[in-house]
């Protein structure tokens, strides 16, 4: 064999070293890309947040905290409805969800993620011009709260007028109903008892009890039920032209405060009702008492989650955790 024919021979050999080496480059790169999902979109998190690209190229970035609110509904604020004590659903940053104050579920990352992707993307709340659609001043309406990249937005859903409202105005309001409805199917898994572990006691004076009963007589003595419910819901004003003196506080309204009980107060509260609702008498007055369970946010944020009717927005109830202030001085006329 000629030198010529050595160095062909040679560089044959090379070559064919050099192609095999890439067509396994290429086969480990192939398995490598087949063990990801790619279904999922890539996501960063950071130890409070958690920020992943969906349908379009905005990133969606929203709390993994495990008592921080993503979503949640009420129903009400109508003229004519009735007091809600607790939101309709609650989807926490770590895919818990709590229907009412009943029953709780989990959402996975994978049921997660692609809810929020709809929410922002495919029906663009964060992007809405209006808020409200909703005309009828005296009717409930679904009240959404959102909390996804550092927004924290409000809209509300009731009956809109199809004949006065502007073309974009109708597009939003139909994309909002799509997406409550998206929200509730998504909640559709396996559920159990939801178990709070601590209590808020919510107490109004009543003219109406039922007097057919055994009353019991208010059982602590950390607090009187007149500081309770005077602090909760004001004093009643006097009334010289009805013996009916009761105010909408706790009974249409939400009230301007509530109070954190201890373990014990709750249970002897338990023991003498006999539950969890019902009327006590102290000093010949008789007061309607509510043990109210808290959310996980609430006991966190200090703030009860309650809708009343005449209200056109969400506002939280603070809750006192101490000690309940004195009946004030009335007034010298």
């Amino acid at each position: 064999m000629d030198h010529l024919s050595e160095s062909n021979t040679a560089r044959t050999g090379s070559e064919k070293g050099r192609f095999a080496l890439l067509c396994s480059c290429v086969f480990i790169l192939v398995l490598l890309l087949s063990s990801c999902d790619l279904s999922t979109p890539p996501s960063h998190d950071s130890t409070q947040s958690r920020t992943f690209t969906g349908s379009s190229t905005q990133p969606i970035t929203y709390s993994i905290n495990a008592h921080d609110v993503l979503i949640r509904t009420f129903y009400g604020g109508g003229l004519y409805g009735s007091l809600s004590l607790n939101p309709q659903l609650s989807i926490y940053g770590d895919g818990t969800y709590i229907i009412g104050l009943d029953r709780q579920g989990k959402l996975s990352t994978e049921e997660l993620q692609p809810l929020l992707n709809a929410l922002v993307n495919t029906y663009g709340l964060l992007n809405f011009s209006h808020q409200r659609f909703s005309d009828i001043q005296d009717e409930n309406a679904t009240f959404l709260e959102l909390a996804l990249n550092g927004k924290q937005e409000e809209l509300i859903y009731g009956t809109l007028d199809n004949a006065e409202a502007s073309a974009q105005e109708l597009d939003e309001y139909r994309r909002l109903g799509k997406a409550i409805t998206a929200i509730n199917e998504t909640l559709k898994g396996s559920t159990q008892p939801y178990k709070a572990t601590t209590i808020a006691l919510l107490a109004r004076q009543t003219f109406s009890p039922d007097l057919q009963r055994t009353i019991p007589s208010w059982p602590i003595s950390d607090f009187t039920l007149a500081q309770a419910a005077v602090y909760e819901c004001g004093a009643v004003p006097a009334d010289e032209t009805s013996q009916n003196a009761e105010t909408a506080c706790l009974k249409f309204a939400i009230p301007s405060h509530a109070i954190l009980l201890n373990a014990s107060q709750v249970r002897t509260i338990k023991e003498a009702l006999q539950g969890t609702q019902g009327d006590f008498t102290e000093q010949g007055l008789y007061y309607t008492v509510i043990l109210r369970p808290l959310l996980p946010d609430e006991f966190v944020r200090k703030t009860l989650a309650m809708f009343g009717s005449e209200q056109g927005s969400y506002r939280g109830v603070p809750l006192l955790s101490g000690v309940v202030p004195p009946v004030p001085s009335p007034t010298p006329t």
